[in-house]
């Protein structure tokens, strides 16, 4: 099964280019495990990450309201091929064997924390174009910004088609009026989900709720053109930011975290 996952992967690496992929983690987890999930993700990461994993970026964020996991992290590579030959436990494994006895009792235990985690977990594998995605300028990211994110499957399967027809009616214009931080969307490659998903940023709930009760936000003249591209039902969900790689080592939202 891997191999047709390389095989896939490979393909579809050649066939997009300046694209990256997103390997897409859902975590349902308990409320105490919630809590505790942040300073072990830290942990494992940073410790995995010394071990020359192919990880270009990767975003965490808590669920706050939907239906959704209570957990998701959105984990980038340059190829298809890197998020599918990815091993975070064979650089778990490589730090365990370089590690003195008393730090092996820590990596061990930060693993089987992990790995109980990933027992009640989902994934996917979405592709990314950096070019579909607007932002303001000089956003201080590192905070607990408001992550809105969107579900659509389409009738004409162009999914650019209504990704870009969102970015018009919606993200362009709140980012031009300074009520989004940012947003774009990706497009679906592999796993169980939508075409395409929306998403944006917001730094807070006020703003957020700006963007959906003003009139004077979106950009009406692109609605009827992304509506007419939507097929059946569409999922939102609303998240909270609360951590993301920095040069390599995973950062807490916040200052000095």
């Amino acid at each position: 099964m891997k191999t047709i996952k390389l095989m896939l992967a490979l393909a579809f690496t050649f066939s997009l280019s300046g694209q990256v992929t997103w390997d897409v983690t859902y975590f349902d987890l308990q409320v105490d495990e919630i809590g505790e999930f942040p300073e072990v993700h830290k942990d494992f990461m940073n410790i995995t990450m010394e071990q020359g994993r192919k990880v270009q970026d990767q975003w965490v964020y808590r669920h706050w309201y939907g239906s959704g996991p209570s957990i998701v992290v959105y984990t980038q590579y340059a190829t298809a091929a890197d998020a599918v030959n990815d091993d975070p436990w064979n650089a778990l494994g490589q730090a365990w064997q370089a590690a003195s006895e008393e730090c092996k009792k820590e990596l061990e235990q930060i693993g089987q924390k992990y790995a109980g985690y990933l027992s009640k977990h989902s994934d996917e594998i979405r592709s990314f174009n950096p070019e579909n995605f607007v932002g303001k300028p000089d956003v201080d990211w590192d905070t607990n910004f408001v992550f809105v994110v969107g579900n659509y499957n389409t009738k004409s399967a162009d999914w650019n088609k209504l990704g870009q027809a969102f970015m018009n009616w919606q993200t362009k214009p709140g980012v031009e009026k300074g009520v989004q931080l940012g947003g774009g969307y990706s497009v679906h490659f592999s796993g169980s989900s939508y075409d395409v998903q929306v998403f944006q940023g917001f730094a807070n709930f006020v703003d957020f709720a700006k963007s959906i009760t003003t009139d004077s936000v979106a950009d009406s003249t692109y609605a009827a053109d992304f509506w007419s591209e939507v097929d059946g039902d569409h999922e939102d969900q609303i998240y909270v930011h609360i951590g993301h790689l920095v040069k390599g080592k995973f950062d807490l939202a916040g200052p000095n975290r």
